[in-house]
C-alpha cells in the first residue's frame, strides 16, 4: 500500500510518465534511505494495478453499472486496509471518489469467525452463500485487452 503512495506522488513530481517509465533519465526513485523504487518495482506496481482495475471493470460492467452508481467500496485485507483511497485514484487503481472508499479490515478472519459461530443449516452463512457467485476474471475474454488498457498511469 506504500508503493502506491509512493508512486502516486511521484506521478505528481514527473518522475514516473503516464507510461509506468521512470522520467529523465532516472534509475530509481528514492523514497526513505536506502529505500528505492526501481523500474522493476514500477512494472510490478503497474501489473497489479492493471488486474485488480481490470477485474472491477469487469465486475462493473457485469451488473451493468459504472464507479459512479457506487455508494460504496470496500477495500479488505491489510492492502486494503492501508491503503491510501486518493493515492488509489491517483494511479488509476481504483475509479472512485475517495469519500466512497471504505476499510473492511480482515474480513476473511471475521468471516470465518462469525462462520464458525453459526449454525450449519438456516444461518446467515448459508444466506450469503446463496448470493456469492465466483467470477473468472481471467476466463473473461475482455480480461487481457482490458488488463493491459489499466496497466498505464493515464487520466490519475
Amino acid at each position: 500500500s506504500g508503493l502506491v503512495d509512493a508512486a502516486a506522488a511521484a506521478l505528481d513530481l514527473g518522475w514516473i510518465e503516464a507510461s509506468g517509465r521512470l522520467a529523465g533519465g532516472r534509475d530509481a526513485i528514492p523514497v526513505v534511505e536506502p529505500v528505492r523504487l526501481t523500474q522493476a518495482d514500477i512494472r510490478q506496481l503497474q501489473l497489479a494495478k492493471g488486474a485488480i482495475a481490470a477485474g472491477l471493470q469487469i465486475l462493473l460492467d457485469r451488473f451493468g453499472a459504472t464507479s459512479a452508481d457506487l455508494s460504496r467500496l470496500y477495500l479488505a485485507g491489510a492492502f486494503g486496509n492501508y491503503m491510501n483511497p486518493t493515492g488509489a485514484r491517483r494511479i488509476g487503481l481504483l475509479d472512485c471518489p475517495p469519500e466512497r472508499i471504505v476499510s473492511a479490515g480482515n474480513t476473511s478472519l471475521l468471516g470465518t469467525k462469525m462462520a464458525l459461530y453459526q449454525p450449519p443449516e438456516g444461518g446467515l452463512l448459508e444466506a450469503v452463500r446463496g448470493k456469492v457467485e465466483h467470477v473468472t476474471l481471467s476466463a473473461d475474454p475482455r480480461f487481457q485487452d482490458l488488463f493491459v488498457e489499466k496497466m498505464g498511469f493515464e487520466g490519475g
